[in-house]
C-alpha cells in the first residue's frame, strides 16, 4: 500500500506537467497507437471491423473542420505508396496465384489513419512528436503500479486469449508466459513487453529529433518514466539499444567520454552477455537454435524467424509472398495460423519485398534528416529503427507505417513556415 500510495503522489505531480493542454488533443495519437498493438483492439475477433469503423469515423470527422481541398493535396502524399501496392499486390496474384485484399485494405486503411492523424495535430497546430513522448512517458508511469499488482494475479478484462486481461492502460500476464527471474515483465497496454519497450525506445529517438542533437533537453520527466518502463519490460533488445542510447547521450555530453565510453561498451555488452542470465542465455540459445534448424523447420524467434523468412525473400526478393497463409508460409504447409514471427524486419521483407521495405528506410531517414538537418542523426536514427525492428512486428501497425507519409508532409510544411517567416520578415 505504500508504494501504491507514494505512485498515486507521483502520478498527480506527473499530471500537473500537462496542465494547459486538452485531453481531446492526446486522444487521436493514443487511439492510434492502440490501433498499434493494444490486445483490446487488435487481438479480439472485432478488431478489423472496428480499424474500418473507427477509421471512416476519424475521416469524417477531420473532413469537418479541414478544407477539403486542404486535404485533396494531403492525399497527394500517399499516391507513391499506393502505387507500390498496387503493383506489389498485381505481380503477387501474377506470380502466387493468391492476395489477402483483407490484408491490403487494412494495410491502406492503417496508413490513411495515420496520414490523418497528421493532419489533425498540423491543423490544430499540436507538434505530433512532442505529444507521442508524453503519452508514452504517461503509459511508463501509469505501467508501474499495474507492473506491481501483475506480481500477484491477473487483473482487468478477460480477452480472447484465455491467458491475458487488460485494463486498457495495461496488459496482465500469467506467471508462466513471462515470467524472468522473479518478476513478471512489464508490457505496458500492448501485447508484448518487448513491443512495450519498441515503442518507449522510438519516444526516446523523438527526443533526439526534437532537440536536434543527442541530448535529453526539456524531457528530463519523461526520459526518466521512459527508462524504467524499459527496464521494466526486461526487453533484451529494449536493454541492449537503451544502453546504446545512453553511451551517445554521454559521448555528446562529455569531451572526456570519448576515451571512455567505448571500451565500457565493450565491457559492459560482454558482462551483459555473461552474466545476466535471461538475456545472455536467451541471445545464445537462440542463435543456437537458428543455426541447427533444418530448411523445413519453424521457428519463431528472431534468428529463427530470419532464418525462416530468407527462403521466402530469396524466392520473391522484389514482390515479396503476400499475407495470405497459403503464400507467406507456402514452404512450410504445416503453419496453419499465425505464429506471430518473432523478427519483425524479416517479416515484412518476406511479405512485401526488399524495395518497398527500403522505400520504408528512405522515408525514415528523409523525416529525421527533413526535422534536423543533420546527416548523422538521420543515420542514426535509421539504425536504431533497424534494430527496434528485429525485435517485434511494428510494421504491421499504423504507427510505424506513418513514416511513409511523414517526409513530405513536413517537406510541405516547412516550406509553408519558411514563406511565413519571410512574409513576416518583410
Amino acid at each position: 500500500m505504500y508504494y501504491l500510495k507514494k505512485m498515486a503522489k507521483m502520478n498527480l505531480g506527473f499530471l500537473k506537467h500537462y496542465e494547459g493542454i486538452e485531453f481531446a488533443n492526446y486522444l487521436p495519437l493514443f487511439i492510434l497507437l492502440c490501433f498499434s498493438g493494444n490486445p483490446l483492439f487488435t487481438a479480439m475477433g472485432y478488431s478489423k471491423i472496428l480499424l474500418v469503423i473507427y477509421t471512416m469515423i476519424y475521416v469524417f470527422y477531420v473532413f469537418s473542420f479541414v478544407n477539403y481541398n486542404y486535404i485533396k493535396m494531403k492525399l497527394q502524399q500517399i499516391i507513391i505508396v499506393s502505387l507500390f501496392i498496387a503493383i506489389l499486390i498485381i505481380y503477387q496474384e501474377m506470380l502466387l496465384g493468391f492476395v489477402s485484399l483483407p490484408g491490403v485494405l487494412a494495410l491502406i486503411l492503417k496508413i490513411i489513419l495515420g496520414l490523418f492523424t497528421l493532419i489533425f495535430y498540423r491543423v490544430k497546430q499540436i507538434g505530433i512528436i512532442d505529444t507521442y513522448i508524453k503519452i508514452m512517458s504517461f503509459l511508463a508511469l501509469i505501467s508501474l503500479p499495474f507492473f506491481v499488482l501483475n506480481q500477484f494475479g491477473q487483473w482487468g478484462i478477460q480477452l480472447e486469449n484465455e491467458s491475458l486481461k487488460s485494463f486498457l492502460f495495461y496488459t496482465s500476464y500469467p506467471e508462466e508466459i513471462y515470467a524472468v527471474s522473479f518478476l513478471i515483465r512489464n508490457p505496458g497496454m500492448f501485447w508484448e513487453p518487448g513491443a512495450f519497450a519498441g515503442y518507449l525506445l522510438l519516444a526516446l529517438l523523438f527526443i533526439i529529433l526534437k532537440n536536434r542533437s543527442f541530448t535529453i533537453g526539456q524531457y528530463k520527466m519523461e526520459v526518466s518514466w521512459i527508462i524504467l518502463g524499459i527496464i521494466t519490460s526486461q526487453s533484451t533488445t529494449g536493454y541492449l539499444l537503451l544502453t546504446t542510447l545512453i553511451f551517445v547521450f554521454i559521448w555528446n555530453k562529455y569531451s572526456w567520454s570519448r576515451i571512455v565510453v567505448i571500451p565500457l561498451s565493450v565491457l559492459f555488452i560482454y558482462w551483459v552477455s555473461h552474466n545476466i542470465a535471461f538475456m545472455g542465455d536467451k541471445v545464445e540459445n537462440q542463435y543456437a537454435q537458428a543455426i541447427a534448424m533444418g530448411e523445413n523447420e519453424v521457428e519463431n524467434t528472431r534468428f529463427g524467424s530470419l532464418n525462416m523468412d530468407m527462403q521466402y525473400i530469396i524466392s520473391q526478393p522484389f514482390t515479396g509472398n503476400g499475407l495470405d497463409l497459403s503464400t507467406r508460409y507456402r514452404f512450410h504447409p504445416e503453419v496453419t495460423k499465425d505464429i506471430g514471427n518473432g523478427n519483425g524486419m524479416s517479416n515484412f521483407l518476406a511479405c512485401w519485398g526488399i524495395p518497398f521495405f527500403l522505400f520504408w528506410l528512405y522515408c525514415v531517414y528523409r523525416y529525421a534528416y527533413l526535422f534536423t538537418r543533420k546527416r548523422s542523426i538521420a543515420f542514426f536514427f535509421v539504425i536504431i529503427m533497424i534494430l527496434i525492428l528485429q525485435g517485434e512486428q511494428f510494421l504491421n501497425f499504423p504507427m510505424f507505417l506513418l513514416f511513409y507519409t511523414l517526409p513530405s508532409f513536413y517537406t510541405n510544411f516547412s516550406a509553408v513556415k519558411s514563406y511565413n517567416r519571410l512574409r513576416n520578415a518583410v
